[in-house]
């Protein structure tokens, strides 16, 4: 049986990588960016009217409800990269399976969620601290999150796939759409039918859910080589084992969005109050818009970074890597800029004009936000990693991060108090940054040996 080379595999592999990069890492900032803003949105309605109690409960409950896009990251990323390596080693036919396991993954997923997380959710938030009318507005935003769970599952896992089967644009053009809607539907159901905190939830999953649609009907049309069917559907132990071990660093870097956010609100009501918890939703919002970009990086240059890695093309690899990093240094330099002298500007966005918690608000983000560089790497990094089917590397990176924030947070914040939980998480990333980068410098020269080797074969 003849093999066929698509148009996108021959660019893949011989394009000048610059172009490759810009091709794909941009229309992925884009769509990231589309993202982070319609979860913007969300915190501007939520602050401006529904106020701190708003806030605060959806700082609390979003945590627990983000587990959702771990899973989705987690199948998805997993996919995508099997796929890729798959593709690059010309085996259509493995990829096909890997890809509609993955589907398959993704409805048991929302299925299981949906369950558990409508029937415990009330235990979570309550084991987290959560009370009085802070407890009863988040429950009612997690009942639908967890509801209408399979939405984000499939948004996440099929983003990333069609990203990977050559159409980066179409993405970006899905999530524009989606996040225009998110707004639309913020409005009707916080303002105009004044459902609370479950207005903002059932708006999210909707959207949610019409992005997992139009990505997901590519992959049933004759468009392209990876169309899903029944046989494709039907799981391989092998080929889920696998999409599992390379995603698991994804599902650990989302769940340490969670657990991160979770830890910070537990230490602020430890050694501060609901004002703190407040304010750092503010600055959460504000480092998500950064994080969005870092990970639009990661995520475009992905399928760059495992088709080269399949055909053993590492000197390709290592240049997409290098160009990443400059990108990701870039913005985060330009976003410390901009909150180290206008941080009022930011707080402003997401508050309105609150005199209790502007203040707070930017001391907060002056304390928090030196790390950004750091966070920006660790992502990248750990992405690279997962690319390359060194699925280990990436998760001793994110696994060891999640340890350590969580001694650091609770020793800082009993030896300095709040300031000492604003600081934790920039201290943490420093220190992992410095193992990553040397941890990249071993690798890179065992993998151009193993190239040089190969060549002369």
């Amino acid at each position: 049986m003849p093999i066929n080379v698509s148009n996108n595999d021959q660019a893949l592999a011989l394009e000048p990588i610059p172009k490759l990069v810009w091709r794909y890492t941009i229309p992925t900032i884009l769509s990231m960016l589309v993202t982070g803003i319609y979860v913007a949105i969300d915190g501007m309605f939520v602050g401006h009217y529904l106020g701190e109690v708003g806030l605060a409960g959806m700082m609390l409950a979003y945590p627990v409800g983000a587990v959702l896009y771990a899973i989705g990251a987690l199948l998805g990323m997993g996919g995508a990269a099997l796929v890729s390596i798959n593709l690059g080693r010309q085996d259509v036919v493995r990829a096909r399976q890997i890809l509609g396991n993955t589907f398959t993954l993704c409805l048991l997923a929302g299925v299981l969620f949906a369950i558990t997380g409508v029937l415990f959710s009330r235990d979570i938030l309550i084991w987290l601290g959560a009370e009085g009318e802070v407890l009863h507005s988040a429950d009612k935003y997690l009942f639908w999150y967890f509801a209408l769970g399979v939405f984000p599952i499939l948004a996440i896992a099929f983003s990333a796939l069609l990203r990977n089967d050559g159409r980066p644009g179409f993405v970006t053009y899905v999530l524009i759409f989606s996040g225009c809607l998110n707004a639309l539907l913020d409005w009707v159901f916080i303002v105009v039918f004044p459902f609370g905190l479950a207005g903002a939830a059932i708006a999210t999953m909707i959207c949610q859910g019409v992005t997992g649609l139009l990505c997901l009907q590519h992959f049933f049309t004759q468009r392209t080589r990876l169309r899903i069917d029944w046989a494709q559907m039907r799981l391989n132990l092998d080929h889920c084992l696998n999409i599992v071990k390379v995603g698991f660093p994804s599902l650990l870097m989302n769940l340490y969005l969670s657990i991160v956010l979770t830890l910070h609100n537990m230490a602020f009501l430890w050694v501060g109050g609901p004002i703190h918890v407040a304010a750092y939703g503010v600055v959460s919002y504000a480092e998500a818009l950064f994080y969005l970009v870092f990970e639009g990086i990661a995520l475009g240059t992905q399928p760059l970074l495992s088709f080269n890695a399949g055909a053993k093309r590492f000197d390709r690899v290592f240049e997409v890597l290098k160009i990443a990093g400059l990108m990701t240094l870039a913005t985060a330099g330009i976003g410390l800029l901009f909150i180290y002298i206008v941080p009022e500007y930011l707080v402003y966005i997401f508050a309105g004009d609150n005199a209790q918690l502007t203040p707070v608000a930017i001391d907060g983000m002056r304390l928090y936000f030196w790390g950004l560089p750091f966070e920006g790497l660790i992502l990248v990094g750990a992405a690279f990693f997962q690319a390359i089917n060194h699925p280990r590397e990436a998760s001793v990176l994110t696994g060891s991060k999640l340890l350590l924030i969580a001694l650091i947070i609770y020793l800082f914040a009993w030896l300095f108090g709040v300031s000492g939980v604003w600081v934790s998480l920039a201290s943490c990333s420093m220190v992992l940054t410095l193992w990553m980068l040397l941890r990249i410098k071993r690798l890179a020269g065992q993998l151009r040996s193993a190239e040089f080797g190969s060549k002369a074969l």
